[in-house]
């Protein structure tokens, strides 16, 4: 239980000192984490490399905070029945517009 607790914590503090600013920096530091190969000299690239990009929030946070490989989906449909079926939301609120990890969110029909 203290482990669970420890890397929903992490995962919190990881979000808020790296993706809660729309700065080019955070947007070149979120590619990276991504594996997302590329010089990205504008938020603007970065945002159009993420069109593509399925990931979980919660998974992609946790994952990047423990330094490991972030999970993808192979598309909206498949993060959407993975997210459902895991009970694994992010809340919108918590999202800053314009910041990195809005350009991940995506909406769940």
């Amino acid at each position: 239980m203290a482990k669970k607790n420890k890397n929903k914590g992490l995962a919190s503090k990881y979000w808020e000192d790296y993706y809660n600013e729309d700065e080019l920096d955070h947007w070149q530091k979120l590619m990276s984490v991504l594996d997302i190969d590329g010089h990205f000299a504008s938020k603007s690239q970065c945002k159009k490399a993420l069109r593509s990009v399925w990931v979980n929030i919660r998974d992609f946070l946790q994952a990047a905070a423990a330094d490991k490989t972030v999970p993808r989906h192979r598309n909206r449909r498949a993060l959407a029945y993975y997210t459902e079926t895991t009970g694994r939301f992010f809340a919108r609120s918590r999202i800053v517009s314009g910041s990195p990890l809005a350009a991940l969110m995506a909406t769940i029909d």
